[in-house]
């Protein structure tokens, strides 16, 4: 099978610093939440949450991570000559749309996939029928996320079906919390009681070569009986908490920070309008810049004239429409502002009024979507 490679584009003027010990010590800090042998898994979706999906794994392929959790084949095979000691996990269930050379390489190459139905299974078996590879499948239990999942007496009919099968091997079994992000966890413990229930009842722990896991960023660290053999961490492993909390058992430091330089300084004369819509009318004499980057670069419009930037020290005010590839922001009162100034639009600190955290308020939603849309375009530079 061929797999084609685009030619990317790359604004070197869009600089997102990647810090490299940020993350090292955050999955450290969660690692040390577990018990020493419990394994750890890195997810690294989403162009790894906005992060850079080559560059988070070459910092952590050194690291001690045991796997790499990726959504799709894709992602799977654009890592898979950068992973040397580290398994890969396609969080994407196997189904009938993967072409019959997916399923092989998976096979092939030791990618651990998810089969969530006996007709998935089929295809599989079929696929692998004519060689010798086995592919290491996982099974997810339903307990309660209503999604992927497959209800416990389904779940052990695919499961005694793999046992059979000479080409598919038992390598894991997990659910995922709904709710383990939520003040109220007791959802949670309900979905784990289902959990451990199946466990049982199927006699998976004296399984030795089976996975068992269950936990996400949030359970990792407010659910250690989530733990199992394996936790999965996201958004905790850039430095964010799901939500924010006032005394964490562990410090976790953004590990992102995206900023851009000024390009033109232009004056607005009071009552003169600025960007799109006129939405932003000034009183008095006001000096805007002009940054290269908008909505097209993932700053969402939603933050025209509430959003907050720092040049240098001074925390200064978005004014006026933010545009597909230009925003504007308020210098009047920035000492010394000079063109190819850097201007930081996502700051790498938790209180910082353009966080990620902050801008997730303003746009009413999860700190997650804030560095997942920094556009693939952006410069990552790694320190």
């Amino acid at each position: 099978m061929r797999f084609y490679r685009s030619q990317q584009l790359i604004r070197q003027d869009l600089e997102a610093h990647i810090y490299s010990q940020a993350m090292l010590a955050n999955v450290s800090g969660l690692k040390n939440l577990c018990k020493g042998e419990t394994k750890f898994c890195a997810v690294i979706k989403a162009n790894a949450y906005g992060h850079g999906i080559s560059e988070t794994v070459n910092i952590l392929k050194k690291a001690d991570v045991d796997f790499f959790a990726v959504a799709s084949i894709y992602e799977a095979i654009h890592i898979l000559g950068m992973v040397k000691k580290q398994s890969i996990l396609i969080l994407e269930p196997i189904n009938t749309t993967y072409s019959p050379d997916q399923v092989a390489i998976c096979a092939r190459k030791g990618i651990h996939c998810v089969l969530s139905s006996s007709e998935d299974l089929d295809f599989v078996s079929e696929t692998l029928s004519t060689g010798k590879s086995v592919l290491k499948v996982h099974v997810n239990i339903e307990s309660g996320m209503g999604r992927n999942g497959l209800d416990a007496e389904l779940a052990s009919e695919l499961i005694e079906r793999i046992d059979r099968c000479p080409n598919t091997s038992l390598a894991g079994v997990y659910t995922h919390l709904a709710t383990a992000d939520e003040e109220d966890l007791s959802y949670a413990y309900v979905q784990l009681e289902k959990f451990n229930k199946f466990l049982d009842e199927n006699s998976i722990r004296d399984r030795e070569e089976v996975l068992i896991h269950a936990a996400n960023s949030a359970a990792t660290i407010k659910i250690p009986e989530s733990h199992f053999d394996m936790v999965r961490c996201g958004i905790a492993m850039y430095g964010y908490y799901s939500r924010q909390m006032p005394d964490p058992p562990v410090k976790l430091t953004p590990a992102m920070k995206l900023q851009a330089p000024i390009v033109k300084l232009k004056n607005i004369v009071a009552g003169d309008s600025v960007s799109y819509g006129r939405s932003f009318i000034p009183g008095k004499d006001t000096t805007v810049a002009i940054v290269p980057l908008g909505y097209a670069d993932g700053y969402w419009r939603s933050f025209s004239n509430r959003a907050k930037m720092k040049v240098g020290d001074s925390v200064v005010s978005v004014v006026g429409r933010v545009c597909m590839d230009q925003v504007l922001i308020d210098v009047t009162d920035v000492p010394n502002v000079a063109v190819g100034q850097m201007v930081t639009i996502i700051d790498n600190d938790h209180r910082s009024p353009c966080g990620a955290y902050a801008l997730a308020e303003l746009a009413g939603t999860i700190c997650y979507e804030i560095p997942i849309c920094v556009h693939s375009h952006v410069n990552r530079i790694v320190h």
